[in-house]
């Protein structure tokens, strides 16, 4: 005698719901993997406007605390009548035109220690400025409304929205004390919303003023 057995297994309903929780699974999935694609875009985007920008201040904070230095600062402080120092109250700020008040900066030191003023290639002065989202760098004594200067930033990749210089000087002692603020705003080229803001102080030892 033949006994008919039961078969187990899943009814159409218990199929139509397990497919159904499936796919709400990897919906959440999908929601969550792009969500972290996208905040590890932001981070990315954040990383790259903070190293740029960071360097960029480090480069201008080093290079105007040089602002009036002279090879020949012995002969000038034991005789400082003939030997007047041709570095002396270098610092100028002005802006090219179209930008924004005081968003370059010229000045110049001693580069090769010869206590020699050198004008052209290679020589003494030095500036920085703001001229489309970029910031340049000074050539060949060029004043800031000149052509000629060198780019440091790259717009396509981090845009330089504001750069400002202020200069502030005091005297306690005799002893002339110049301090120059440097503001810089820079964002991502591809998304505003990752922007970056610093603010720092040069503290120029050499300058006379």
């Amino acid at each position: 005698m033949l006994i008919a057995r039961e078969q187990s297994g899943f009814s159409l309903v218990e199929l139509l719901i397990g497919m159904a929780l499936g796919i709400t699974a990897l919906s959440a999935l999908s929601s969550l993997v792009g969500t972290g694609i996208g905040v590890n875009a932001n981070l990315l985007s954040g990383a790259r406007v903070n190293e740029e920008a960071s360097n960029i201040m480090s480069l201008l904070v080093r290079d105007i605390k040089r602002a009036g230095y002279s090879g020949a600062t012995t002969s000038m402080v034991q005789d400082p009548s003939n030997n007047p120092s041709p570095f002396a109250d270098s610092i100028e700020l002005s802006a090219h035109p179209g930008e924004a008040i005081n968003s370059c900066i010229l000045f110049s030191y001693d580069a090769n220690n010869n206590g020699i003023f050198d004008a052209g290639a290679d020589g003494d002065n030095f500036g920085y400025r703001l001229k489309n989202n970029t910031i340049e760098i000074r050539v060949n004594d060029a004043e800031c409304d000149g052509a000629g200067w060198l780019p440091l930033t790259d717009p396509s990749t981090v845009v330089i929205t504001a750069l400002s210089f202020a200069v502030n000087q005091t005297v306690a002692n005799e002893i002339p004390t110049t301090i120059v603020r440097i503001n810089l705003q820079a964002e991502h080229a591809n998304d505003e919303n990752v922007s970056r803001q610093y603010t720092m102080q040069a503290l120029v030892r050499n300058y006379d003023g």
